[in-house]
Formats: structure tokens, C-alpha cells, sequence
């Protein structure tokens, strides 16, 4: 083998291993690129994650809050509802009260009056 023949294996080594060099950089640069990226959507999945999270405590919350109401509603109409069954009641009994007197006051007007 000449000089020349030694020269030009060299220079085709030497180009085969920039080459090689060229793909190993394109390859750690490609590797840090996705690296990168999939950081970036870790990061927005966290976010969105922590922001439907507190869209969903907020809901709840309003949801709370509205059931808490519609009871307190509803206990203040069952007790103006039980308030008037109870006033009913207390008149159905002073009218009957009220009766037992009336027919206790003619038996004693008949009985006293025995001429009527």
C-alpha cells in the first residue's frame, strides 16, 4: 500500500467518523429536544390537573351551598306549614270545647228550667 492509498483510507476514515460524530450530536440533541418537550406536557397536565381540580372544588362547593339553602327553605316551610296544622288543631279543639260548654249550658238551662 502507497502513501496515497494510506492518505485517502485515512481521509475516508476520518469523514466516516465526523459523520458518525454528526449523528450521535443530531441523536443527543433529538434525546434533550424530547426530554424537553415531554417536561412541557408534564407541566401542563400538572397545571390542568390543579386547575380542573379547583373548577371541580368550586363547583362543589356551589352545589353546597344551594343544597344548604333549598333545606333551610324547606325546614322554614314545614314549620310555618306544622304553625298553621297547629293552629288548626288548637281551634278545632276550642270549638269543640266550646261545644261540650254550650250543650253543658242548655242541659243546665233545661234542668233548672223544668218548665220549658
Amino acid at each position: 500500500m502507497n502513501e496515497r492509498d494510506a492518505d485517502r483510507i485515512k481521509e475516508a476514515f476520518e469523514r466516516l467518523a465526523s459523520v458518525v460524530q454528526d449523528s450521535y450530536e443530531t441523536a443527543v440533541k433529538g434525546a434533550a429536544s424530547m426530554q424537553e418537550t415531554n417536561l412541557r406536557l408534564t407541566q401542563n397536565i400538572i397545571e390542568n390537573h390543579a386547575e380542573l381540580l379547583k373548577a371541580q372544588a368550586e363547583i362543589q362547593s356551589d352545589l353546597s351551598l344551594r343544597t344548604l339553602d333549598n333545606i333551610a327553605e324547606q325546614a322554614q316551610r314545614h314549620r310555618e306549614s306544622l304553625l298553621q296544622l297547629s293552629r288548626g288543631s288548637l281551634d278545632a279543639y276550642e270549638g269543640f270545647l266550646g261545644s261540650l260548654s254550650s250543650y253543658y249550658e242548655e242541659l243546665s238551662t233545661e234542668t233548672n228550667d223544668p218548665g220549658s
